[in-house]
C-alpha cells in the first residue's frame, strides 16, 4: 500500500490511503480492524477504481485523545460524512462491513447526496428487524457471542475478548490459524474493545427509514454466517424495495478478508449492475 496520508476531521487527525484511478470507492472497516484490512481489495481494484479507506476514530494505531466524542455509530457517521466532504469524493461508492454497516446506513440517510451506491456486508444492528421470531433468535445469538466478550473485557482480558469475537464469527481456533499480518491488526486494535462494548446506543434506524434510501443499495451475507449477522442482513434487504440481496454460498462473517478477490469481484460486479 502506498504511503499513508492524513486529514483533519472534527478535531482529530485521521490516517487514510488513496490509490488508483477511476470512480472512487470508499472502504469502511468493522470491529478489531483498521484501514489495513482493505489492502488486498485495493490492490485488486485500483487498476480500475480510485480506492480510499481510512481508520475510524478510536481504532488503529493513532493516539486518540481521551476527551473526544463518545464511541458509537453517530460519531463514526459524522466522521464519515466529514471525510467524504474533506476529500471531495461525493458521490462515492461506499463499502461497509459488520459494525460499520449501521454507520453507512446512518450517513446515507443523513447525507444521501454524498453516496452514489452503498454496499453492506453483514450489518449487525437489529433496529430494522420487525419479525418477533427473528428478534428473539437474534437476541439469543447476540447473548451467546457478546455475553462472553463483555465478561472478558470487564475482566481486563482483551486478548481473550478478541479471540472470542473472531472465533465467534469464524469458528473455534480461527484466530490462531490466521496470518501474522492479520493477527497484528487484531492485536493493534485490542484497545478499542472497551469502547466498543460500552458504545453509545446506536441510532434506531427503522425499516421505514431504510425504505427511504434512493441510491442503489446492496446487502450481502454468507450462507454460513450466524444469526446475529444473517437476521439483520435479510431484514435490511427486505426493508429496501430496490435493494439487491445476495447470499454468498459457503462463507461466513469473515469472508471479506478470507476471500479478498471474490469480495473485490462482487464489489465491481455490483457497480456494473443496474
Amino acid at each position: 500500500m502506498n504511503e499513508l496520508r492524513r486529514v483533519a476531521l472534527n478535531g482529530d487527525v485521521f490516517e487514510y490511503f488513496d490509490v488508483g484511478n477511476g470512480r472512487p470507492i470508499l472502504f469502511l472497516h468493522g470491529a478489531l480492524g483498521d484501514l489495513r484490512i482493505w489492502q488486498g481489495h485495493c490492490e485488486a481494484l485500483s487498476p480500475r477504481y480510485r480506492c480510499i479507506g481510512y481508520t475510524q476514530r478510536y481504532f488503529g494505531l493513532t493516539p486518540w485523545r481521551d476527551d473526544g466524542p463518545r464511541f458509537g455509530v453517530t460519531t463514526h457517521a459524522e466522521d464519515l460524512t466529514a471525510f467524504v466532504e474533506a476529500l471531495g469524493l461525493a458521490p462515492v461508492y461506499l463499502v461497509a462491513w459488520s459494525y460499520s454497516g449501521h454507520v453507512a446506513f446512518q450517513a446515507a440517510l443523513r447525507r444521501p447526496d454524498l453516496f452514489r451506491r452503498v454496499m453492506v456486508y453483514e450489518p449487525g444492528v437489529p433496529s430494522y428487524v420487525t419479525d418477533p421470531v427473528e428478534l428473539s433468535a437474534f437476541g439469543r445469538d447476540a447473548q451467546a457471542i457478546y455475553g462472553q466478550i463483555a465478561t472478558a473485557v470487564n475482566n481486563g482480558d482483551l486478548e481473550e475478548a478478541a479471540c472470542l469475537m473472531i472465533d465467534g464469527s469464524g469458528g473455534d481456533g480461527y484466530l490462531d490459524r490466521q496470518s501474522p499480518e492479520y493477527r497484528t491488526i487484531v492485536r493493534d486494535n485490542l484497545h478499542s474493545l472497551p469502547r466498543l462494548m460500552a458504545q453509545e446506543t446506536p441510532p434506531k434506524i427503522t425499516c421505514e427509514d431504510l425504505a427511504a434510501l434512493r441510491m442503489p443499495v446492496s446487502i450481502a451475507h454468507g450462507s454460513l454466517t450466524r444469526p446475529v449477522f444473517a437476521i439483520p442482513s435479510r431484514a435490511a434487504a427486505r426493508c429496501i424495495p430496490h435493494a439487491r440481496h445476495m447470499e454468498v454460498p459457503g462463507v461466513g462473517h469473515l469472508w471479506p478478508r478470507e476471500g479478498v478477490h471474490g469480495f473485490a469481484a462482487m464489489i465491481e460486479d455490483l457497480d456494473g449492475a443496474t
